[in-house]
């Protein structure tokens, strides 16, 4: 994939935000520690393709996920914050939210939030705000 590595954006992520959460990813959490937050990867599209096939940009979409028990929303919102403050300083756009979601258990709070980069060929990851 150009200039996108999953592993490399997660570990960076979980080494920021592990301060001042429990980071997963993939994870419905059942009984982690709050708060806790999700981070996935739904999607990673190509483009910008040349005649030999090789793809020139990579754009993926990360959903991070906040949950936090009590009904604790006010601290889902700091944390949710925060994760959008990390996000944007490498350069990801907010599609959505940060913004309550219904939760399976109403005990628990959930906030959700979309993020998404273009990411060329040859781009690495790096702090740019």
């Amino acid at each position: 994939m150009a200039g996108f590595d999953w592993n490399q954006f997660y570990t960076l992520f979980k080494a920021k935000m592990g301060t001042v959460c429990t980071v997963g990813r993939y994870t419905i959490p059942k009984s982690p520690t709050y708060p806790y937050c999700d981070i996935a990867l739904l999607d990673n599209p190509g483009g910008n393709y040349d005649l030999q096939n090789n793809e020139g940009s990579t754009s993926p979409l990360i959903t991070i996920e906040v949950y936090c028990n009590n009904y604790d929303d006010a601290t889902c919102y700091e944390v949710s914050m925060k994760a959008k403050k990390l996000m944007i300083s490498y350069g990801f756009q907010c599609k959505t939210g940060p913004v309550k979601i219904d939760n399976a258990d109403p005990a628990v709070a959930r906030w959700i939030a979309r993020y998404q980069r273009l990411f060329g060929a040859g781009d690495k990851l790096m702090k740019i705000n």
